[in-house]
């Protein structure tokens, strides 16, 4: 991650969720439940239960303050067996990229010892990808990560394991990459066998864990990673479009349940609805294709349509905008990004002030029985969540806290953990749709029901056909004004997509916002 120097932002959560064997659950109803620890720290080494985020003010001998972050990301990890024999391998869960790759012992990046572990943050859910030649950045052969850590994964040991001799290159925001050769193997979690199943093997990676990518195909390095035009691109069945094709669920989709934010764990259920972790109606909403008019067919990132935001207290209800604007649901985000305009809004109406030296809005910290919540519409349904979930308690002062969300430039939104944790959110990646419900946290029975092609119970919201087109000024009218095509694409100086950077250049850019530049690099 880059560092801008008004605001040390040290990181942001990202998902690892530790799944033992015993936690994965294949049903004959067809489905699988992946049930996680919800693991958090400044890096995946340092993660632990219970560990919540919070901000410290600082000053520098520059004069200047700055907001340095603490448990910053959440880590969502699973668990492998891989080959025949099998090898235990760990990998990151994450929605937000769509690629299976496992480190291999021969990677000159892995120390041979149980020296003190490396310290390096892996931000999972900001692919940004090449495939086609298996080159690799960086200090290439230095040993700083402890492989043995997380285990590794040899194809010579396995009997099972075929090479299709094809490069393997993928890289992240933070300077993490991977590179080396696809292929296929048979993969056991629990009961559950998928056979020949692709996946990566990375000779060179100086990251200390593997990713386990769930995403959409379209975010497939071998099709991101080279222009989706040229002949050379291809997508193939990764982890979920696999369980279908044998047979283990019958769609594409899953359904994601953070689970409260102090809880220890959540899940991840494949092929099924759980109806007791939701309160209310599920409702429907399309994925926004961001890059159509660079040559994308269909959508490649869970992003979806907002439709006003409103702060409520008591019987008052403030509605804040009724403009339209693009929000991506991104699980590997601790905090959201939100258009500047609707920061400074929402910033106002909870009395929350701007420090151009810090980059944040902060406040005083409101009482335990305050009862502000803040709510998203999405078309006749809101996501609400009390005030509380979008706060930072400071280090340094019991009652200063503040506002966890990042003023963009751009029109566009990212939704990060303290939204998601407050909804149930079911991604159908076949018909790229996402439902939604307000989240339930109280323990009740699984009612889960398999779904075999709608998603059950759900239905279409109102404003489902009115979706963002063009880019709108946050007007509190919700007229909006400007005009655009769905997402700039200028690359800043810093290598952040102009149409996710951060304000000013004030703020350190997500890894996320580096995601899209290389993306973007490839059609441009």
């Amino acid at each position: 991650m880059q560092l801008l120097p008004a605001a040390l932002i040290s990181g942001f959560l990202l998902g690892s969720q530790a799944v033992a064997l015993s936690d994965v659950d294949e049903k004959p109803g067809k489905y699988v439940h992946l049930s996680f620890d919800k693991l958090r720290g400044n890096s995946y080494e340092e993660a632990g239960k219970g560990n919540k985020p919070s901000a410290e003010l600082r000053k520098r001998d520059d004069g200047y303050e700055e907001i340095e972050i603490y448990n910053e990301q959440n880590f969502y990890s699973i668990e492998l067996e891989i080959g025949t024999p099998s090898q235990n391998v760990t990998v990151l869960l994450d929605t937000g990229s769509s690629d299976l790759w496992v480190s291999s012992p021969e990677n000159p990046y892995c120390i041979d010892s149980d020296d003190t572990k490396p310290v390096t943050q892996l931000s999972t859910s900001t692919l940004a990808t090449s495939s086609g030649t298996a080159t690799s950045s960086g200090n290439s052969g230095i040993a700083t990560v402890d492989c043995s850590e997380y285990g590794t994964f040899d194809p010579s040991k396995s009997t099972s394991f075929r090479s299709n001799n094809t490069a393997f290159s993928i890289s992240y925001g933070d300077t993490t990459f991977a590179s080396g050769t696809w292929g296929t193997d048979n993969f056991d979690l629990g009961d559950l066998n998928v056979t020949n199943l692709s996946f990566a093997v990375a000779n060179q990676s100086n990251s200390t864990v593997g990713v386990m990518g769930i995403g959409l195909a379209g975010l497939q390095s071998t099709y991101v990673g080279v222009n989706s035009a040229s002949s050379g691109a291809y997508q193939y069945e990764n982890f979920p479009m696999a369980l279908k094709s044998q047979g283990i669920i019958d769609r594409n989709a899953y359904s994601l349940f953070l689970n409260e934010p102090d809880a220890d764990k959540g899940s991840v259920l494949f092929g099924a609805v759980d109806h007791s972790k939701y309160s209310g109606q599920l409702y429907t909403v399309p994925m926004l294709n961001m890059y159509r008019n660079r040559g994308i067919q269909n959508p490649i990132e869970f992003d979806v349509t907002v439709q006003g935001v409103s702060v409520t207290s008591g019987s008052t209800i403030r509605n804040l905008t009724n403009t339209q604007f693009p929000a991506l649901l991104d699980s590997g985000t601790t905090l959201s990004y939100m258009p500047y305009t609707l920061t400074q809004l929402i910033a106002g109406a909870v009395g929350a002030q701007y420090s151009q030296y810090t980059g944040y809005y902060s406040m005083r910290c409101p009482s335990e029985n305050n009862d502000t919540r803040l709510n998203f519409d999405f078309g006749g349904f809101q996501i609400s969540a009390n005030l509380s979930s979008y706060l930072l308690s400071s280090r340094s002062s019991s009652s200063t806290c503040y506002l966890g969300m990042i003023p963009l430039t751009s029109n566009a939104a990212i939704f990060g953990d303290n939204f998601l944790v407050h909804a149930y959110v079911v991604y159908d990646l076949e018909n790229y749709e996402i439902s939604m419900a307000q989240a339930a946290f109280n323990n009740s029975d699984s009612q889960i029901e398999v779904i075999s092609d709608s998603i059950p119970s759900a239905v279409r919201a109102q404003g489902y056909s009115s979706t963002w087109s063009t880019n709108q000024a946050i007007s509190t009218s919700g007229s909006g004004s400007g005009s655009g095509t769905a997402r700039t694409t200028t690359t800043s100086s810093n290598g952040a997509s102009g149409a996710r950077n951060a304000v000013g250049d004030t703020l350190a850019p997500s890894p996320l916002f580096l995601l899209f530049a290389t993306i973007i690099s490839f059609f441009i």
